[in-house]
């Protein structure tokens, strides 16, 4: 009885990586950086070259060469994003294939801005009541005690 759920766990073990191998990246791609806060990389889609569903967050495109890929998000209807050698593109984040279906060479630089963990110092926000330079005693210009 307990063999019966242990091979069909195999069997979807063996067609879950046989469906990974059929659906693996043609596409390349060239870590440049990556560190805390950003990650770069030079992708390159050969012609016909489509990756399998990869979770993409939100991201800066510039496409180094012209081009068109069609993305697909599973469940979605599957859209063309064509663009020109040097144009700037912003693309939010969802799980999608991408497929260069053109006979062209499509090449692009991606930009993945990641979460710091820090707020920026323009918009931190603190909590509390702010403490103003004139009450920790700061020089306040002409005034009290200034002659």
């Amino acid at each position: 009885m307990m063999r019966l759920p242990l091979t069909i766990a195999a069997l979807a073990l063996i067609c879950s990586a046989a469906q990974a191998q059929d659906t693996k990246s043609t596409a390349d791609a060239k870590p440049l950086i990556e560190n805390a806060q950003i990650r770069v990389v030079e992708m390159t889609f050969q012609p016909g070259a489509k990756t399998g569903i990869v979770n993409q967050p939100n991201r800066f495109v510039y496409a180094l060469t012209d081009g068109a890929l069609v993305f697909s998000p599973p469940g979605k209807r599957p859209y063309e994003l064509s663009f020109k050698a040097g144009e700037a593109l912003w693309l939010t984040g969802e799980a999608m294939t991408t497929e260069n279906d053109t006979d062209r060479e499509v090449r692009a630089l991606v930009v993945e801005l990641k979460a710091s963990g820090r707020p920026a110092a323009a918009g931190r926000k603190t909590k509390g009541k702010a403490v103003s330079k004139a009450k920790r005693g700061a020089p306040r210009g002409k005034g009290k005690g200034r002659g």
